[in-house]
């Protein structure tokens, strides 16, 4: 009877001990846990550059696909880009596709390749680069790509050759793409203007701006017809109508 009890007696210790060794172990799991959700809130957020929305391979990178998110330090890998590189591969190509949302390095990027500026130009037109003020950029509001009509300052309905119509503009100083200049300045204003020509029209061009011109800026679809000067009407007498024609003077 004595033995039972003591072996009772010993299970009974034994479960005791195991109960207690478990209510520890749970207590430093909770522990850690709670630990690690404090530190995981505490934990510094990184900005990281992302695609707004998926991108195919080739696709030209532009400032309207770029985003910023924030992900935990810990999540952050050394390649991903920062929303302060966004500028440096604006105009870059996407080098496989990338999804939407997905943080950008630099093994997504490659190089377009390489395009001189004269490649833009269409065939049998001309570049002519030509200084221009603030009231002919329209205070800022002309763009690279727009169409305008350029009209001399000496403008004489009875002339030809003064007003040209549907011109593109290919460059504004050194820029040649109309996303560059949302990375300018607030308050920049280019000082030179780049216009496509056909050689014909350059040479009226050269004329044109010796006496200054006027810059009209268009709607983008339109496709304005040049004004043709008012004819004038010379009366031409015949010999013999002149004759009858003072005979009949009373």
């Amino acid at each position: 009877m004595a033995a039972q009890r003591i072996k009772i007696i010993s299970l009974f210790s034994f479960a005791l001990l195991l109960s207690f060794a478990s209510y520890e172990l749970v207590q430093e799991y909770v522990a850690e846990q709670t630990s690690k959700e404090i530190k995981q809130h505490q934990e510094q957020f990184i900005d990281v550059l992302v695609s707004r929305e998926s991108i195919v391979a080739g696709d030209i990178i532009e400032s309207v696909v770029l985003a910023k998110r924030s992900y935990p330090q810990t999540l952050v890998q050394d390649s991903w880009l920062r929303p302060e590189d966004a500028e440096l591969i604006i105009g870059l190509a996407a080098a496989r596709f990338i999804e939407k949302g997905e943080p950008l390095s630099p093994d997504t990027l490659v190089p377009v390749a390489a395009r001189t500026f004269s490649q833009t130009v269409k065939d049998e037109h001309v570049a002519v680069t030509s200084m221009i003020s603030k009231p002919q950029l329209h205070n800022g509001l002309l763009q690279i790509g727009d169409q305008v009509t350029l009209v001399s300052a000496s403008f004489d309905a009875q002339q030809d050759g003064l007003m040209l119509n549907n011109i593109e503009v290919l460059a504004l100083d050194y820029y040649s793409q109309p996303n560059q200049l949302t990375l300018t300045s607030h308050d920049y204003l280019p000082s030179t203007i780049t216009f496509a020509f056909s050689p014909a029209q350059a040479l009226i061009f050269e004329q044109m701006r010796r006496q200054g011109f006027a810059v009209w800026l268009q709607h983008p679809k339109s496709n304005i017809q040049p004004t043709a000067r008012p004819k004038t009407i010379t009366i031409h007498y015949l010999k013999a109508d002149r004759e009858v024609a003072h005979a009949n003077v009373f």
